[in-house]
């Protein structure tokens, strides 16, 4: 493999503060209230002329104040604790939401030495930009709009094409209502709503955003969710739909270690002899010969987390496993993995490391992660990641992918991919 290239930062950031004048006080105060009263007689009068609803208007338009960004960077568009809101202009004017935006923006520099053909370098950046609305009585919606054109699972942009524009739409779209603090119902263009051992990427790709209606119920002790998606509407055929459930347990030990352990159900419906998710692209999955799903795929998953104390730094160890009861061959797959330490303050860091193996038809390989192996199923081997906080909200993150494809396809060959990262939160 060529050389890495060094990648250099530098940021030089300034700010002007002007002096304040000095002013007598005394002057001050009387200029302010003859102005609040030659507001307060305007305002009365338009809304005798107008029934009230200037007031309703400049209530609904104020922007309001939002609160300090949190350390740790909710996802953009994810939901947040909301802010008490500006003071209503009258009994009868709408209480206004509160607005949060948040967003970041990835850097990468990328190198694939795939055995079947040349080497590759390549830069590429992600952009994401969120806001969520708390709208009051539990009911909040989010919106985000994220670089990448129409790949479910990746919204990176490759720098290239003569400097031409990047694309750029609608990553997620979605509302919640919280019906109570355990339960939760959430519709739209949304964050996967299954949980994920490790956080890893077996089933289901971290960029991922699927689209329907999903309920969560999180308890003491034990959490369920379950989704009906929508994944292909098909205008001379039945749609492609997902139903997904799952169900765990969650236990404290008496060392403070916390094991999360369950099952889950992911049901395609209407997909055997059904076109392809994306056009062009199997990723991996067993065709028949006029291109289409040579099978069904219902999915059987069962997984386990342990959190504990390694010294001074937490410890994640993961197993996860999953299982196509429709494929008659090459239908499971499984990965293992550990994490020690968290990038969460300056000068903190992480490492992690998993193996994986993920045979053609275990899963939609469409969906699953993008970055392993080439991305899709019929892949298998290692990754390792070092995260490095450099400062607040900016990551330095390294990974290696070192892994085979392509066996259940015939043409088994080594792939290897190193990814360099600085992202930025806000």
């Amino acid at each position: 493999m060529r050389n890495l290239r060094n990648l250099t930062l530098v940021g030089i950031l300034s700010a002007a503060t002007p002096a304040l004048a000095q002013t007598d006080a005394a002057t001050e105060i009387a200029a302010l209230r003859s102005e609040i009263g030659r507001l307060a007689e305007r305002l009365d009068r338009l809304e005798q002329a107008q029934g009230g609803t200037v007031a309703a208007v400049a209530q609904a338009t104020q922007v309001p104040q939002t609160a300090p960004a949190d350390r740790s960077t909710p996802a953009p568009g994810s939901a947040s604790p909301a802010a008490a809101g500006p003071p209503k202009a009258s009994a009868d004017a709408p209480a206004s939401s509160v607005v949060r935006f948040s967003g970041d923006l990835r850097y990468r520099h990328e190198a694939i030495n795939d055995e079947a053909s040349a080497e590759r370098e390549r830069q590429r950046i992600r952009a994401r930009f969120g806001l969520n609305a708390d709208l009051g009585d539990n009911l909040s919606v989010g919106l985000t709009l994220a670089t990448g054109d129409r790949d479910p699972v990746s919204a990176n942009q490759t720098l290239d094409g003569g400097f031409d524009r990047k694309s750029f739409g609608v990553d997620r779209a979605f509302f919640t209502w919280k019906a109570t603090d355990a339960l939760s119902f959430t519709g739209g263009k949304m964050a996967t709503p299954f949980f994920r051992p490790g956080n890893h990427h077996l089933i289901y790709d971290n960029d991922l955003n699927p689209e329907g209606l999903a309920l969560r119920y999180t308890g003491r002790n034990w959490f369920a969710n379950y989704a009906g998606l929508w994944v292909d509407e098909r205008a001379t055929a039945d749609d492609a739909i997902l139903l997904g459930g799952q169900a765990g347990l969650r236990h404290t030990l008496q060392n403070g270690a916390r094991i999360t352990a369950g099952v889950s159900y992911y049901d395609y419906l209407n997909t055997q002899g059904q076109p392809l998710f994306v056009e062009g692209i199997s990723s991996g999955n067993s065709l028949d010969a006029a291109g289409r799903y040579l099978n069904d795929y219902n999915e059987a998953e069962l997984f386990a987390e342990l959190g504990l104390k390694a010294g001074s730094r937490p410890l994640v160890l993961f197993a996860d496993y999953v299982v196509n009861t429709e494929a008659s061959a090459a239908d499971d797959g499984f990965a293992i993995g550990a994490a020690y330490g968290e990038a969460t303050r300056p000068g903190t860091w992480r490492v992690g490391y998993a193996y994986q193996d993920l045979r053609a038809d275990a899963v939609i390989g469409v969906f699953t992660d993008s970055d392993f192996g080439g991305g899709g199923t019929d892949n298998k081997g290692h990754v390792v990641e070092f995260t490095y906080a450099l400062r607040a909200r900016l990551l330095f993150n390294f990974r290696y992918f070192l892994n085979e494809r392509g066996e259940h396809a015939g043409v088994s060959r080594d792939y290897n991919r190193l990814q360099a990262d600085l992202m930025f939160n806000y």
